[in-house]
């Protein structure tokens, strides 16, 4: 209605300046490695490497500690990563918390009670007593 003329924008190209994110150093992998290798592995370590012989047959067990190991050299390695960006670290999947328990029991009486000796007012008058102690140790 009014002749919009049809133009095509230009179109700007502005380069993208990535800077190269910090790596480990191969000295630091190593070191990392090395070390975790030597506490599963090594001379005092959780594990000892003996030569497999025909009649070894585990082969699930071999297969399942391999994959540990892999796992647990990755978060190593991941972790340092991460550190070494400054980048936050993963969150624990649960907190450290351990439950509080419900009941409380009530310290015995440091004589032991002859119930059969007493009369009967000085037997509800016991009971009573540790019926209070349990409420009160149960309310705190």
């Amino acid at each position: 209605m009014f002749g919009r003329r049809r133009r095509v924008a230009p179109v700007i190209h502005t380069p993208v300046i990535q800077t190269p994110l910090p790596e480990l150093s191969d000295e630091r992998v190593y070191e990392l490695l090395h070390g975790r290798i030597a506490q599963i592995l090594g001379a005092d370590g959780e594990w000892t490497l003996v030569p497999r012989s025909s009649a070894d047959t585990d082969a699930i067990f071999h297969g399942l500690k391999a994959e540990e190991i892999a796992a647990t050299l990755a978060t190593i390695l991941r972790v340092n990563t991460a550190e070494l960006r400054g980048e936050v670290a993963a969150q624990p999947t649960s907190l450290p918390w351990s439950p509080a328990p419900i009941t409380v029991w009530a310290d015995a009486p440091s004589t032991p009670v002859d119930v059969a000796s007493m009369d009967a007012a000085s037997v509800s008058e016991a009971s009573a007593a540790l019926v209070s102690v349990a409420r009160t140790s149960v309310a705190a």
